[in-house]
């Protein structure tokens, strides 16, 4: 299988792909739009992953304060929110989704450091999610983050956001761009099928 990769304003053209029927998004929570998010026509898997590079940038995207506490500090709220994420996952794809379009929703104006339990509480209220369900699922996010990030890892990323779009024969490697963008291009690909 080839892949190709583009990490700049370039499309790959390629008349002879067929539309995908996979996407591998791996992204950081805090770091990644999901405002364009939609799934009827494209099937993804959401894979999020947590990395001292993306903390960096969480936290200056931010404007928080650079310095060892602070860094901890969003470390300790993003992989938070990132297992709060995977948990919910564990009931569907589109549960996953939901939470968050309502995570999103919900920090506008606030930062990573604002989310908290009551934050959480909140989005599980909003999506229709039982606390219940929530503790029962919970002890197997930490696993499902380990296997994240180490298929992060074994496909030898170090960008993220970082989209892996599978055709039949091929794939696309597509670095760094919002999912605006990548709908964008799979709109694109649809149009010259």
């Amino acid at each position: 299988m080839e892949f190709y990769t583009f990490s700049d304003d370039r499309l790959l053209r390629n008349s002879g792909m067929i539309m995908t029927s996979e996407i591998q998004h791996y992204f950081t929570l805090f770091n990644d739009d999901f405002s364009y998010f939609e799934t009827e026509l494209h099937d993804w898997f959401l894979n999020p992953v947590v990395t001292p590079k993306t903390i960096r940038k969480i936290r200056d995207t931010y404007q928080l304060t650079k310095d060892v506490t602070t860094y901890n500090a969003v470390l300790d709220r993003v992989y938070k929110a990132t297992l709060d994420f995977l948990t919910v996952s564990f009931a569907g794809r589109h549960t996953g989704r939901r939470f968050l379009l309502a995570l999103q929703a919900e920090m506008v104006g606030k930062t990573p450091l604002d989310y908290n339990n009551q934050v959480l509480f909140k989005i599980l209220h909003q999506i229709d999610f039982s606390i219940s369900d929530f503790v029962k699922h919970f002890p197997y996010a930490r696993a499902s983050l380990v296997r994240n990030q180490r298929n992060f890892h074994s496909e030898k990323l170090s960008t993220l956001p970082t989209t892996f779009i599978y055709f039949k024969d091929d794939a696309i490697k597509i670095e760094q761009r919002p999912q605006s963008q990548i709908f964008d291009y799979l709109d694109q690909k649809a149009v010259e099928l």
